[in-house]
């Protein structure tokens, strides 16, 4: 192939081309410091360049974030704290007013205080940061909170404003003023005590709050026994049959008379809520009978413990010993054996045919004129035992008059029939026993309320804000506890009354939080105090019925809320702490951020940013190089006329 002067003028110009290609990328490399300048420059590198640079946009953005969230949480965190320290000298305020020693002049200074307390609770709640509402949710142009006459209520919406700090990680950053200021501190009624009486018609299913009467364990199931101490009685009582108060009781009268023992029987307690035992005293006695028992409980002197049987020339003188004797049967026993041992024949003791005393009988053909003494001064021993004076032939002891001594226990260990009946224990007379705390139903009539002293019921308020519901509790219509909660549920307001879960009383429940919540007396009444459902179950509430209860010096309300604004601070407090762990989480993740920025920042550098002390070498040879290529060309290319006619 023939090589032309053409060819030879190309080749050179495109190797010239190529060294100055060389130089000036190289050039440009040095004036902007990076090694791509363009995707050509490293197809691979700038896919690994963009990669980073992505990556450390999102850090930019996640970093802008933390910051927005940071600033608005610390907003957050002074204003929880300045309402805290609001609640905090409310706090003081009915701490301090709920003093009997202060009076009704003290108590309206205080209802001032409390009130600017009040509404700088709720002017703090309506703060804005950037020109937005705070405490909104989303409806950030919406002052949240309004007062009213009656309440205050919420504005804005439960909307949570999330930040996202990390790949696929958000942060809630805003508080809703109504979980604050509305959330409920507790449920009104939700401890109430009403008391319910019992009836005859009251179920053993629903005493003890429900727990019942324990009819099944044991054998024979349901049994308790009765014991008549005195006179060494035992009945078994089953009750397995009975299902209702009446019942139980007309049952055990029964058994217990048909056992013998006619002078102890079950009935109503007067405290309205319990049963009794009713006795009834007999006089008798019997070998049993304890002598601590004897004249009334008073006993029998023991501390000499000795009498004296003797005649007149005491040629016949028996001392009986009676200081180890325990009961009636005792003392029989040892004067018989004090009289055989001194061979004094045919004159014994005995319990009288009445069982009201002892008796001391000669049946010798002819009587041996003996009589009993105490054996000493000082001894009261015979009389105690009513047994002063002659055998002639018989000497009647006087009426020893036990007192009454019953014992009501479990018929197996396991067993608490009794016991859940209340009734169980010792007596020695008429006794009531243990509150059988029944179980509060819609079908509790109104008047068993009070421990069956029911209720004087009258009007009352309710206030959910603006929004304000009267109820007459005391209408002729309401019979039942069903028809007070009736009552509550149809007032027109959305509240839910229902029994609480101790079924001990009512409890009324806000179903949302959007406002203040309080129930209320009427013209002086007590209606809400007796059903236990008088205040209010959220901060704003209870403040405001603060104030009213210092106006109108009720030294009583006023130290009932203080367990309210006890909660409400603490509810401040877990608020406040929440908000500073996330601030603490955001800190962490920035500065987590920051690091990572770094690590890809220095990547980045890695892959586009030029060596520049190698890069000062190659342009200085290729600038050598290029300058060669010029010169080589020179020589090569020989300029033609036409070159200088071009």
């Amino acid at each position: 192939m023939r090589v032309t002067s053409k060819m030879i003028n190309d080749q050179v110009t495109f190797s010239l081309s190529r060294s100055l290609d060389r130089f000036m990328r190289l050039q440009t490399m040095m004036s902007s410091g990076r090694r791509i300048n363009q995707p050509s420059d490293d197809p691979i590198g700038t896919q690994k360049d963009l990669g980073y640079r992505k990556v450390l946009t999102e850090i930019e953005q996640y970093k802008k974030n933390i910051a927005s969230g940071t600033n608005l949480l610390s907003s957050y965190d002074n204003i929880l704290g300045y309402m805290n320290n609001m609640a905090s000298s409310a706090y003081e305020v009915a701490l301090t007013l709920s003093n009997g020693t202060y009076d009704a002049t003290a108590r309206s200074g205080a209802a001032a205080e409390v009130q600017s307390l009040l509404d700088q609770i709720i002017a703090s709640a309506n703060s804005q940061v950037g020109g937005r509402y705070i405490f909104s949710g989303f409806k950030t142009k919406t002052k949240p909170f309004v007062e009213s006459a009656s309440g205050v209520d919420y504005l804005g919406d439960t909307g949570n404003i999330e930040l996202e700090i990390e790949t696929a990680t958000k942060v809630n950053t805003n508080i809703v003023g109504a979980d604050v200021l509305f959330k409920q501190l507790g449920v009104l009624g939700e401890d109430g005590k009403l008391e319910t009486g019992i009836s005859g018609d009251t179920l053993l299913s629903d005493l003890n709050l429900g727990a019942g009467v324990d009819l099944t364990s044991g054998t024979p199931p349901g049994t308790f026994v009765v014991k008549d101490n005195n006179l060494d009685i035992n009945v078994a009582v089953n009750i397995n049959a009975a299902t209702t108060v009446a019942e139980a009781i007309n049952s055990i009268n029964d058994q217990l008379t048909t056992g013998g023992i006619t002078n102890f029987s079950a009935g109503y307690g007067a405290d309205g809520n319990n049963l009794k035992w009713t006795t009834g005293s007999t006089g008798q006695i019997s070998a049993v009978t304890l002598l601590s028992n004897l004249n009334s409980g008073h006993g029998v002197d023991l501390s000499v413990g000795k009498i004296q049987i003797h005649n007149n020339d005491d040629s016949t003188s028996v001392e009986v010993d009676l200081t180890g004797a325990a009961n009636i049967g005792d003392v029989i026993t040892k004067i018989n054996d004090a009289l055989t041992a001194s061979s004094v024949n045919n004159v014994t003791a005995t319990i009288n045919a009445t069982n009201t005393g002892i008796n001391i009988t000669d049946s010798n053909m002819v009587t041996l004129g003996l009589k009993i003494d105490e054996s000493s001064p000082n001894s009261s021993t015979a009389s105690d035992l009513g047994l002063v004076g002659y055998i002639a032939p018989v000497l009647s002891g006087h009426e020893l008059n036990p007192k009454l001594d019953f014992t009501v226990s479990e018929a197996a260990a396991g067993q608490t029939t009794v016991t859940d009946l209340g009734l169980v224990g010792h007596f020695s007379g008429d006794m009531g026993g243990t509150a059988l705390s029944p179980r509060i139903l819609d079908t509790t009539s109104l008047s068993l309320l009070n421990n069956g002293h029911g209720f004087d019921l009258g009007q009352i308020k309710i206030s959910m804000g603006r929004q304000v519901a009267y109820l007459d509790l005391g209408n002729s219509a309401y019979t039942t506890v069903g028809d007070l909660i009736d009552a509550f549920n149809n007032c027109g307001l959305d509240i839910t009354a229902s029994l609480n879960s101790a079924q001990t009383g009512i409890q009324v429940v806000p179903n949302s939080n959007n406002s203040s919540f309080m129930i209320e007396e009427v013209g002086g009444g007590k209606t809400a105090h007796n059903l236990g459902i008088y205040g209010s179950s959220d901060l704003i509430g209870s403040l405001m019925i603060l104030v009213k209860a210092l106006r109108e010096n009720d030294q009583g309300v006023t130290g009932q809320i203080v367990g309210n604004l006890d909660l409400g601070m603490q509810e401040l407090l877990n608020q406040r702490a929440s908000v500073g762990a996330k601030v603490k989480r955001l800190e962490t993740t920035d500065s987590r951020l920051t690091d990572l920025n770094y690590n890809f920042t220095k990547l980045l550098s890695e892959v586009e940013d030029a060596d520049i002390t190698k890069l000062v070498t190659d342009l200085a040879a290729q600038e050598n190089s290029y300058r060669s290529a010029l010169i080589a060309a020179s020589k090569i290319i020989q300029p033609s006329l036409l070159d200088f006619l071009n």
